[in-house]
């Protein structure tokens, strides 16, 4: 440790934090021996600015090493500040979340340094705060393991009798990784089941799950659904410290090791939503189920219906409403409860807030620039008074760009922000109420179909056409004029050619990917010459996307592909290809001029161009053989694959492209050695990646000509 009269030897100017010198931090860290709660000039935390410098979102510098044995002596010395230190020093050394970070790195070295100043540090563990007794405790399980033999008596000490009950059940986490005997910690935790106080169960139970197989046996889970819902956080940081075991959030150690066996986790998750769903527990916990493993769409459905009444805060009910939404179209019917649970949701304001309706008075803001039907983006709010004004939810934007709040350039309130959060929380809660309600049939909804939003026609479109056509048709001509892409996107062919002068308004009123890629479509038998007049006019500064869609319509339409290949080549040149090669690959046959520019994509340097290019390639010359090679690359087979894998976008941009092949028999059969990644795909009971995941099974089954599962 060094004492802050050591300061003045260390060179700080000539060390780096996240903003550059270090010049600043000894006399951060001198004011913090000073004052409780100081402040910097600018009014910020001088504690918080000066972690900020030194661990920057997860990165270290040279001064943050120099500066750990100054953060040790300050934790010792400085009572008022030695829970916070000793959490930011335990934060330092589990920085790296793959592991022990690597001895010569800058993670390695903090650690180590961290490590040095453990001895000392420890005394802490009998400290009269019990707050900062359970910050030891999660500083001694970043140590060596098993500890020295006095850390692990001092722990059992605390586990027998500490007056808190956190601090017990911290301890009795702790010693299951730092006692050195395996015997002693299965009968300390075997009697720990039945103590006094719940918080010590729940983490004798934690531990039990640890080393147990999944499924876990119903004895730990029914301790883990019976107390875990009771527990509360057992610190007052917001701050956990991670990895395993962060004894100081319970909750996010339950949810890692329960996800392991989807069974017993949807039932930890009822027991905890039946006794309130208090943070949401039982409602996140069966969203991490949704998001770990397949097929499980209709239990979760259930059980967030069964929190959704508990909770006021809109906030809480639009998560809850937006997972129902996502799951719906895959968990069937919920059953009448939960579709009149929803419908009562769905009752928003009649206004037509979704396609962009008059702003209220007394707020400004402007139009989503994805054009009408996608809501609007906040940028001011006028005259909310107080806390409890009320801003009209029918000028919020909707789900599908996600509730944007932008604070007033001028100086605003608080309470106007806050008022603006709930209007927009409510406004996602209908929105997304209509989309799970559209997601599962409930026809009831289409008795104004008006007042729905594009992204929620397209959903009735996409799942259940033939019964919500008879109730769209007097209203879709005026839907698809107003230009929703998402509609625009779920119409098909049939739908498009009866309302063609309704999509040329769409496009010359909001020139979109969409309405300009669906006329094309048409070809020149379903569209007329005034139609290739207004793909021309298309504003070549538009969107690059829009002006290359355009151009590539206008050709398939009138058969004279040079313009469209001239505009192509600029747009290739100047602008990412990543927009305009779906475009080339549209072109088809007519596009073959451009196969030199696009071979050279199959190499490009932006990664995610390449399987783009690759599908346009096969497209513009029908030969799709020059491209395998990059394709299987793309898709890197191996054996062994990690949900959170940042190769699994390359798999799917790959898999996207062949299965495009396959389907219009231009790949006579699979490679067979893309066979263990498609059978992986298709057949995983666990979902292989958190995103995307629904589509690369569908991609799998149709590369291995295997109907999907209704």
């Amino acid at each position: 440790m060094r004492a802050p009269e050591e300061l003045d030897e260390v060179d700080w100017a000539a060390l780096e934090h996240a903003y550059g010198p270090a010049g600043d931090v000894p006399e951060m860290i001198r004011v913090l021996y000073a004052e409780e709660f100081p402040e910097t000039e600018h009014g910020e935390n001088v504690g918080e600015e000066l972690i900020n410098n030194l661990n920057h979102q997860g990165s270290l510098y040279p001064a943050t090493l120099e500066a750990v044995p100054f953060l040790a002596h300050l934790a010792l010395h400085v009572t008022w500040h030695r829970e916070a230190f000793l959490e930011v020093l335990t934060g330092l050394a589990e920085l790296d979340e793959s592991g022990v970070p690597a001895p010569e790195s800058i993670g390695g070295r903090v650690r180590a340094a961290i490590l040095a100043e453990l001895p000392l540090l420890m005394t802490c563990l009998t400290d009269p705060d019990p707050f900062v007794r359970q910050a030891a405790i999660r500083l001694a399980c970043v140590g060596t393991r098993p500890a020295h033999p006095a850390v692990v008596r001092t722990l059992a000490d605390l586990y027998e009798s500490d007056p808190s009950a956190s601090t017990r059940a911290d301890a009795l986490t702790a010693l299951a990784l730092l006692d050195p005997d395996p015997a002693t910690v299965r009968d300390r935790e075997a009697a720990a089941i039945d103590d006094r106080d719940r918080e010590v169960r729940l983490a004798a139970a934690l531990s039990g799950l640890d080393r147990a197989e999944p499924p876990y046996p119903a004895a730990l889970v029914a301790v883990v659904a019976a107390d875990g819902a009771a527990v509360p956080g057992s610190h007052r940081f917001a701050a956990r410290p991670r990895p395993f075991p962060y004894p100081g959030a319970p909750h996010d150690r339950e949810n890692e090791l329960l996800t392991e066996d989807p069974e017993g986790a949807l039932s930890a998750a009822r027991a905890w939503i039946a006794a309130g769903d208090t943070h949401q527990w039982g409602s996140r916990l069966v969203g991490e189920v949704d998001q770990r493993w397949r097929d499980r769409e209709a239990q979760c459905v259930a059980a967030l219906a069964e929190a959704l009444p508990l909770h006021q805060d809109g906030a809480e009910r639009s998560s809850i409403v937006r997972a129902i939404a996502g799951l719906m179209p895959r968990a069937g019917d919920p059953g009448s409860h939960v579709r009149d649970l929803l419908l009562a949701e769905a009752a928003g304001d009649e206004q037509d807030y979704a396609a962009g309706s008059p702003y209220a008075p007394g707020v400004a803001g402007r139009e989503s620039s994805r054009g009408k039907g996608h809501g609007l983006l906040w940028v001011d709010v006028e005259g909310a008074g107080d806390d409890r004004a009320d801003v009209p939810h029918s000028v919020a934007a909707t789900v599908t760009d996600g509730p944007h709040i932008v604070r007033p350039r001028s100086t605003g309130r608080e309470r106007t922000i806050r008022a603006a959060q709930r209007a927009l929380a409510r406004a996602e809660v209908v929105e997304c109420a209509r989309l799970a309600l559209a997601g599962c049939g409930d026809m009831r909804l289409l008795e104004q179909p008006g007042n729905l939003s594009g992204p929620v026609l397209a959903t009735f479109l996409t799942h259940h056409r033939d019964e919500a056509l008879p109730r769209l048709h007097p209203v879709l001509p005026e839907l698809i004029a107003r230009g929703s892409a998402e509609l625009l996107d779920a119409l098909g062919p049939d739908l498009a050619a009866a309302h063609l002068p309704q999509l040329k308004l769409a496009l010359r009123g909001h020139p979109t990917v969409a309405a300009a890629r669906l006329l094309g479509e048409l070809g020149p038998s379903g569209t007329d010459a005034e139609t290739a007049d207004l793909l021309a006019t298309v504003d070549p500064t538009a969107r690059h996307d829009v002006h290359a869609e355009a151009a590539v319509s206008r050709a398939l339409i009138t058969g004279d592909a040079e313009p469209a290949l001239e505009a192509l080549r600029g747009l290739l040149r100047a602008q990412s290809p990543s927009g305009i090669l779906p475009a080339v690959g549209r072109l088809g046959p007519l596009g073959a001029p451009l196969a030199p520019e696009v071979a050279a994509l199959l190499n490009d340097p932006r990664v995610y161009g390449r399987s783009l290019a690759a599908d346009a390639y096969w497209r513009i010359t029908g030969n799709p053989r020059p491209v395998l090679p990059h394709l299987l690359a793309r898709a890197a087979p191996t054996t062994t694959y990690a949900s959170n894998d940042t190769a699994w976008y390359d798999r799917r941009d790959a898999l996207r492209v062949l299965a495009g092949m396959r389907t219009v028999g231009a790949l006579a059969t699979t490679p067979p050695e893309l066979r263990p990644l498609l059978e992986l795909c298709a057949t995983s009971p666990r979902r292989v990646t958190w995103k995307d995941d629904d589509e690369l099974r569908r991609l799998a089954r149709t590369l291995l000509d295997e109907p999907m599962p209704s």
